[in-house]
């Protein structure tokens, strides 16, 4: 791998961080960790400090999948959590990035234990067709926490992103920027539904309607852009 390459790479975490920064969703701490899989290897980069709010190229560390450290540095806080992102990369071959927060309104789900249903259309769009499952605790990074985040993994295809019990979340794309923007759906799906409880509650879209939901974004992507 040539070092200019992991220098792009490790650009596009950045990117994509700020971006997430930018979105207002994160939660006062800034913590957090995402991770980007090497193309064609068993390789990914990882934030390697807690924190995601002054993140820079030499706080992107290089690991294999069983998590050992190839290049540079990586705290204590970033090791607990290295099973999480490879963990998913193991389940989802098609799966390029991995980001974890504590968005706050997901992250009251994740700490009631309790899905976040298909009732917001931009969920089901972009993040799956099935609610938003919780993985059952574990302590942080945990062999428990990473067992029940691949038996999520194992059990519902049609999800792009998880809460973790009495944690926070997880979500997942070909690439860093898809990654936050599932971050992004997730919270903004979650203050929805919050919101929509002093209404009566969510209503869930009609079960037939979900796929015919999530699939229009692709037709509309096959497509292309129009010009006049």
């Amino acid at each position: 791998m040539q070092q200019r390459e992991l220098k792009a790479y490790r650009q596009e975490i950045i990117n994509a961080v700020r971006t997430l920064l930018d979105g207002g969703v994160m939660q006062l701490s800034k913590h957090g960790n995402m991770s980007l899989r090497i193309p064609g290897t068993d390789q990914f980069l990882l934030t390697s400090v807690g924190g995601l709010e002054d993140l820079k190229e030499d706080t992107i560390c290089l690991l294999d999948m069983e998590g050992n450290l190839i290049e540079g540095y990586i705290s204590p806080v970033a090791r607990e959590i290295v099973g999480m992102h490879s963990v998913v990369y193991q389940h989802r071959e098609e799966v390029g990035s991995v980001l974890h927060t504590h968005s706050p309104a997901a992250t009251a789900f994740a700490i009631a234990n309790r899905e976040i249903p298909v009732a917001y259309e931009a969920q089901v769009r972009f993040l799956g067709t099935i609610p938003v499952p919780v993985a059952g605790y574990g302590p942080r990074g945990s062999g428990e926490s990473v067992a029940n985040i691949a038996a999520i993994l194992r059990e519902n295809r049609a999800t792009g992103g998880l809460l973790l019990a009495n944690h926070g979340t997880l979500t997942w794309g070909d690439n860093p920027a898809t990654a936050v923007h599932g971050s992004v759906i997730l919270e903004e799906s979650a203050i929805a539904t919050m919101a929509a409880e002093t209404l009566g509650g969510a209503k869930e879209i009609p079960a037939h309607m979900l796929h015919a939901t999530h699939n229009r974004v692709a037709e509309f992507e096959e497509r292309g852009a129009e010009k006049a």
